[in-house]
């Protein structure tokens, strides 16, 4: 679907934040320059959950979810909206972003879908709606490089922790990651249990975890 046929019958935009002249005038630009039904949802810090109508939990429609993140901790902000609860086609975008917050990660694993920042002109707003609508990701080209970069160093941190571990170290970790205790794991690769206290310790320090739980988190994603 290009901008230009977008479904503005089947397309809604929601705005969650709370009471602004900004907020109002973003309604009143999305409404009379793409032609969008567009709905505010006042928020005052309460959790916040999609409105149990036939708006929102009827027939399924392309809907954008925009989010204001002003004066907001983007985790507490993302438990307050629940996103695991409103319908799975919905599409969601932060707004009011600001451009040193080092969110976009961290957001595109929650599938938040667009990025829009405090110095942002409306103009912005109704490409990158458009861009979204279409199932594209909307993100500043500088922002896009530099999630690139940071997941480049985050492998590479990887990998580093990954190679400083022994075969022995692997073994075990791949052990704990299936599961086994170590009693198991010391009967399965003939060693004491205290050897494998040993080993564990020396891995939890390498990989820096501070449990079975998180070495066996890094072992399913970096092994």
């Amino acid at each position: 679907m290009s901008a230009d046929t977008l479904d503005i019958v089947n397309s809604s935009v929601y705005i969650i934040s709370p009471l602004s002249l900004q907020t109002e005038f973003l309604l009143y630009v999305i409404k009379s320059e793409i032609g969008i039904k567009c709905s505010i949802f006042y928020r005052d810090g309460e959790d916040f959950s999609p409105p149990d109508n036939s708006d929102i939990r009827g027939n399924k429609q392309n809907r954008l979810f925009l989010i204001d993140t002003a004066e907001n901790d983007f985790d507490e902000l993302l438990k307050s909206i629940a996103i695991d609860r409103f319908p799975p086609e919905s599409r969601f975008a932060l707004f009011n972003l600001d451009a040193n917050a080092g969110v976009e990660n961290r957001a595109l694993a929650q599938n938040i879908r667009g990025f829009f920042y405090k110095d942002d002109r409306f103009e912005i707003f109704l490409k990158g709606i458009k861009a979204i609508f279409r199932g594209e990701i909307w993100l500043p080209r500088n922002m896009l490089l530099r999630c690139v970069l940071d997941g480049i160093n985050d492998k590479k941190l990887a990998i580093e922790k990954k190679m400083a571990l022994t075969s022995r170290e692997i073994e075990i970790l791949t052990l704990v990651s299936m599961g086994s205790t170590n009693e198991e794991i010391a009967n399965k690769l003939c060693i004491s249990t205290n050897t494998v206290k040993t080993h564990l310790y020396n891995i939890f320090k390498k990989i820096k975890v501070e449990n079975r739980l998180q070495a066996a988190l890094w072992a399913g994603a970096n092994l």
